[in-house]
């Protein structure tokens, strides 16, 4: 074999093997902690909570304890934030006096844990959420959960039925994959097939559940035909589309309805429209009381 033929083999192996190892790290990179554990004093009016989820991870938390006998709401952050990036939101949610616990969910702000695999643990963030409104308040309660927070919520649900009388669910992702596509089209454009090809295999290395399990939609069929659900989502929203929340209302068993924001894209929905996204918040927590 001719000395240039050698080498541009070599160069093609050497290429493939480093396209693979990118993929790997990438893998990796996306499903690990984002940032050091970082303080989150709580705000005026707010008092620190820890809970102990059932692997022991401690999650740190706000409370808001609200009026005797007002509902009381579970609130979840986007992937990569925590219960400090959720401020403004909280603050509509607790006005009128009510009771609102937001946390920190494994992997973000200060709590525990190192591994983010896209809400499908954090389901037992949500489940020691649930049960510390249980034994500490013992009304109704409610579950706000954005992006991230909206999956963990889902996939929380069929162990929290009946103990949950109502979801918010802002911008969810309909499945891993369509959410890992639809990034990957938004970065790389027409690179993005064979990017996917190379990211996707490694998620089963990376991740602790197989990635094809990831699928808020069908976790949403869990839900019991008595809870409803009000879905917010944007409609330039290129994470988590519109039609992926559309297609969860639909797999809703109870009743469900969908607000589109037009205009709003991913964690955009308060900032487009600030006026009708309180509107909107403050009508779901008027309904729950």
């Amino acid at each position: 074999m001719r000395r240039p033929v050698r080498l541009a083999l070599l160069s093609l192996a050497t290429l493939t093997l480093a396209w693979g190892a990118s993929g790997a790290l990438v893998a990796r990179g996306l499903t690990r902690r984002a940032a050091p554990p970082f303080a989150e004093p709580p705000p005026a009016g707010w008092e620190a909570v820890s809970l102990t989820a059932e692997d022991g991870l401690r999650l740190g938390g706000w409370l808001r304890r609200g009026d005797a006998g007002s509902a009381c709401v579970l609130a979840l952050h986007g992937n990569g934030s925590s219960r400090t990036g959720l401020r403004d939101a909280l603050d509509v949610l607790a006005e009128d006096g009510t009771c609102v616990l937001a946390l920190s969910l494994r992997a973000h702000g200060d709590s525990d844990g190192d591994v983010n695999d896209i809400g499908w643990s954090a389901a037992r963030d949500v489940r020691a959420g649930v049960a510390f409104l249980e034994r500490e308040l013992p009304d109704r309660r409610r579950v706000f959960g954005t992006s991230l927070g909206a999956a963990a919520a889902l996939y929380a649900a069929k162990e929290v039925a009946g103990r949950v009388d109502g979801y918010l669910l802002e911008s969810p992702y309909r499945d891993l994959e369509t959410a890992v596509r639809n990034r990957l089209d938004m970065r790389l454009g027409p690179l993005a097939p064979a990017a996917f090809a190379v990211l996707w295999p490694w998620g089963s290395v990376a991740l602790p559940v197989d990635p094809s399990r990831l699928r808020p939609v069908d976790a949403a069929r869990d839900l019991p035909s008595s809870t409803p659900v009000l879905l917010l989502a944007g409609d330039a929203d290129g994470h988590a589309t519109l039609a992926e929340a559309r297609d969860i209302a639909e797999a809703v068993p109870g009743p469900a309805r969908l607000e589109r924001f037009p205009g709003a894209d991913h964690g955009g929905l308060q900032r487009s429209d600030p006026a009708r996204y309180r509107a909107v918040l403050r009508a779901w927590v008027g309904e729950q009381r």
